[in-house]
């Protein structure tokens, strides 16, 4: 007779961890991740178990799980496939709440491989016990100080809970992190994801305070699952912005999901609709997952999920590509009314364009605070929903004068003041974007997103207004039905 399974909460907040297949040798898993649990500060039980040596890392090792004297919450399973049974076995003799398998093997060999796994998960389910995994590279909990990955790549903190099913993904945003000065929560690598999936994930990153976005790689979903947990997570006043980017677009995709993870989806092209209005925001590049997912973890999302933008550019190719990305990614670039056009002609020189796209013509090579002002007018118009700056922000300081640093910086301040004061998104698309600049780091501490590209500056205004369609849709509605 199963019993209750353990929830994810009292998993991934455990008193207790053990690794079974901790190793002396530097390149392995079990090396690695025993490092970086006892370095990162867990406060509670760490238990190394390896059968052939007696120490690791200066610590007593145990010949196995079943040899250790207190109770383990969390079990970390890292041996050699032909021992991962017998791990298991061990696990549910001493009672553990949850078991990380990072060995591969399983479904992602095919039919014989996904039996064993179904079969082990099902014994684990009969005594409450949850599986991440397997085929993973393990998992990050900020708030318990939980560090049980096999990198020592730096974890930078921040506001995003990132769930993936692989973990060189994982890595390569983990490093668009550290380039962009924000960072994560959680990690949460489910691998082949035979028994906790991605919408579980999204339910406990909804109960975390710390989390305000969930992002994830994801290799085949149920829409409808996730249109169900979204409405689940927003009635109970859990629900958080949530992009994925998901695999699948191509047979090719498909063929390779299916010996990655054993997992089995359909094709999904790169024009499907049937997430929109969900909650979830779909991607289709690599490099737009952790841009999105910063723009929703510290902007608001458009008014009613409106897509009017005023781009702000102070070049005429800047302005021009900038609208026409614009217009690609689904935004609405309309042509500004008269009382807005008049209010900014009075801050631009004669040549300027005040229509939409606004080419500044010069006015923030005579004072870069005009950035500021020129986006409060648009703001201040209650037919725009959004503004993007484009062109050179930041590098005025280099390419004109010194003195300018001092206005761009005050304009960068007065930027976040706007965002605050209209909840109104703001996103900044400079050349500069990977420099370190004074007035960028301030951007950055205002909460004023910035990119290199244009093309996922607008993608991340896209977002934006999805994003604020489901929050007006749901807020509208006197009953929620799923």
């Amino acid at each position: 007779m199963s019993i209750e399974p353990y929830s994810l909460e009292e998993v991934l907040q455990p008193r207790s961890v053990a690794i079974l297949g901790a190793s002396r040798a530097p390149q392995k898993w079990g090396h690695v991740a025993a490092k970086q649990l006892i370095t990162g500060g867990f406060a509670g039980d760490i238990y190394l178990i390896n059968p052939s040596v007696k120490e690791i890392l200066d610590r007593p090792t145990y010949p196995s799980l079943r040899d250790v004297p207190g109770p383990v919450d969390l079990a970390v399973i890292a041996t050699a496939f032909p021992h991962v049974q017998q791990g298991v076995d061990d696990c549910i003799a001493h009672g553990v709440k949850g078991i990380v398998i990072i060995t591969a093997g399983f479904s992602e060999t095919g039919p014989e491989g996904r039996e064993l796994e179904q079969q082990l998960v099902a014994r684990c389910r009969a005594h409450g016990i949850r599986v991440i995994g397997s085929n993973c590279m393990g998992l990050y909990v900020h708030r318990s100080r939980l560090n049980a990955l096999g990198m020592v790549f730096p974890l930078p903190v921040g506001p995003i809970g990132l769930v993936s099913q692989s973990g060189n993904l994982g890595m390569y945003w983990y490093a668009q992190a550290h380039l962009d000065g924000l960072g994560f929560t959680t990690f949460l690598s489910v691998g082949n994801a035979a028994d906790v999936t991605f919408p579980e994930c999204m339910q406990y990153l909804g109960t975390d305070p710390a989390t305000e976005v969930i992002a994830g790689y994801v290799e085949a979903i149920q829409e409808e699952t996730l249109r169900t947990v979204t409405k689940e997570m927003y009635r109970a006043g859990n629900y958080k912005p949530t992009v994925i980017f998901l695999s699948g677009a191509t047979e090719v995709g498909v063929r390779a999901a299916l010996s990655h993870t054993g997992t089995r989806a359909t094709v999904r092209p790169d024009n499907d609709t049937s997430l929109l209005g969900s909650g979830v925001v779909r991607v289709i590049r690599s490099d737009e997952l952790f841009p999105v997912a910063q723009a929703l973890a510290i902007q608001p999302p458009t008014p009613k999920g409106g897509r009017r933008i005023a781009v702000v550019g102070d070049g005429g190719g800047s302005s021009v590509a900038t609208g026409d990305a614009a217009t690609r990614a689904g935004l609405d670039v309309q042509i500004l009314n008269d009382d807005t056009q008049q209010k900014l002609r009075h801050l631009m020189p004669d040549r300027a364009t005040s229509t939409n796209p606004i080419d500044v013509a010069g006015a923030t090579d005579e004072d870069p605070i005009s950035f500021a002002t020129i986006t409060e007018v648009c703001l201040q118009d209650p037919e725009v929903d959004g503004v993007i700056i484009t062109g050179l922000f930041g590098g005025y300081r280099m390419l004109l004068s010194e003195d300018f640093g001092a206005r761009e910086e005050e304009a960068a301040h007065m930027l976040g003041r706007l965002v605050r004061e209209h909840k109104k998104p703001v996103l900044v698309q400079t050349v500069y974007a990977r420099h370190d600049i004074p007035a960028l780091n301030i951007l950055r501490a205002e909460n004023i997103p910035y990119y290199e590209s244009v093309e996922i500056t607008c993608r991340a205004m896209t977002a934006l207004t999805e994003i604020g369609q489901f929050l007006a849709t749901v807020q509208e509605s006197k009953t929620l039905t799923v």
